[in-house]
């Protein structure tokens, strides 16, 4: 894909930004940030919040009713939420970024920051990146799962889809070679996207860089600070899985704003402008 550059990305290009070593108290801080965020702005919290939550819970009754698509129900609204959440949630990066500078939000405002943002190259392609990253996480969960059950087939339940014999495994602690390597396999998937995405968003639309120097900035901030990425993983895996355990998914109404806000806190904390 060609890649349209403006002034200011041909200005920051083959430049880098420095990254900051943050300490374990950091994301106690974030959260405490995002909820002031939203207690400056709590309309538009909750009309992203519940629009993400709309679009989610919808897919999701869609597809869990589709008689094609009813057992890849999960692993697709999970591709959908990694591939959404980071789009969606430019809308609420906004929203902070105008409030550190003293400005106020509106609607309208944010509206427009965010369409400009996820209009431009580099979204487009971060976005492509993540969509990769999801179907290779579908097309390999039934090759590896054929792999490791290859020559064992009294382990498959012939009444059930792969997806099905999968989760069965999980369940009941069968298959235990294929547990660990397809546990390790989403893993580092996951690690891998997250890592991408956890600043690159933020800092496409705070600093008009190139999707390449955003990565790479959101890789190297990552890897610096790997002992609070961790448990940031975890607790983000835990309260959106919390989320989706609410009736019709109303705690991501909540949740998703928070998390946004969060990051964009990170970011702020993380990485420096470049000069």
């Amino acid at each position: 894909m060609a890649l349209v550059q403006t002034a200011r990305m041909q200005k920051n290009s083959g430049k880098k930004a420095a990254v900051n070593r943050i300490g374990f108290g950091s994301p106690a801080t974030w959260i405490i940030k995002a909820f002031k965020d939203i207690m400056v702005c709590p309309k538009l919290a909750v009309f992203y919040g519940g629009l993400f939550t709309l679009v989610v819970y919808n897919l999701w009754t869609l597809l869990s009713q589709s008689a094609a698509l009813h057992d890849v129900a999960g692993p697709l609204v999970a591709m959908i939420i990694l591939v959404l959440g980071p789009i969606s949630a430019i809308s609420l990066y906004d929203v902070s970024r105008r409030i550190s500078k003293g400005e106020k939000p509106t609607i309208g405002s944010v509206l427009k920051a965010s369409i400009k943002s996820n209009g431009s190259c580099p979204s487009i392609f971060l976005s492509i990146i993540l969509m990769l990253i999801a179907v290779t996480w579908m097309v390999f969960s039934p090759l590896i799962y054929t792999v490791f059950t290859a020559g064992t087939l009294n382990i498959v339940n012939s009444d059930l889809t792969i997806i099905q014999n999968i989760v069965a495994d999980f369940s009941n602690g069968t298959n235990m070679g294929f547990v660990v390597a397809y546990s390790i396999f989403t893993g580092v998937l996951a690690l891998i996207a997250f890592m991408i995405s956890w600043f690159s968003f933020p800092m496409i639309h705070d600093q008009d860089v190139d999707p390449l120097t955003a990565i790479t900035t959101s890789l190297r901030a990552a890897s610096k600070n790997v002992l609070v990425m961790i448990p940031w993983i975890v607790f983000v895996a835990s309260i959106v899985t919390l989320g989706l355990l609410t009736p019709y998914f109303y705690g991501l109404v909540i949740i998703i704003p928070v998390l946004a806000h969060a990051t964009w806190h990170a970011y702020e904390e993380m990485i420096e402008n470049i000069n």
